[in-house]
């Protein structure tokens, strides 16, 4: 008898301390749960980012931040001027230049580009073999 009412005191505890503790028994995603893009999504308008990326470059020309990386930029592409909060840059980086640094060079202009103080979108930047260099936000 003694050892039942020991079992269900133990219980009561450690359901009151997950209770107390926040604890759930629903999966949830933590808040800055990030879905990543491994690899570079398929690009519906080709021309539309070429113009993107034109735009991008013409703008950050006079930052120099990205001068030596501006010529490896090809296409900027998703749905970040309608409200999405998701950007893909295609690069064609490759060798010693496809770096983390270097891509997280381009995300960061790219977020002076598009003025964005809220940085609640990701930008993406892959290299030339389409794998992802760096995400970041913007």
């Amino acid at each position: 008898m003694e050892v039942r009412v020991r079992t269900k005191a133990i219980i009561g505890f450690v359901a009151v301390a997950a209770l107390v503790t926040g604890c759930s028994l629903e999966s949830e995603p933590p808040a800055d749960h990030t879905i990543t893009h491994t690899a570079l999504p398929s690009d519906d308008d080709q021309q539309r980012s070429k113009k993107s990326a034109e735009a991008f470059l013409a703008a950050s020309a006079d930052d120099g931040t990205i001068a030596s990386l501006q010529d490896a930029v090809t296409g900027v592409f998703g749905e970040w001027e309608k409200g999405s909060d998701r950007a893909f840059i295609a690069t064609t980086l490759y060798g010693s230049r496809a770096t983390p640094e270097n891509g997280k060079l381009i995300a960061n202009a790219f977020g002076v580009w598009q003025n964005s103080e809220s940085g609640e979108g990701r930008v993406f930047v892959y290299g030339k073999d389409e794998k992802l260099l760096y995400q970041g936000k913007f």
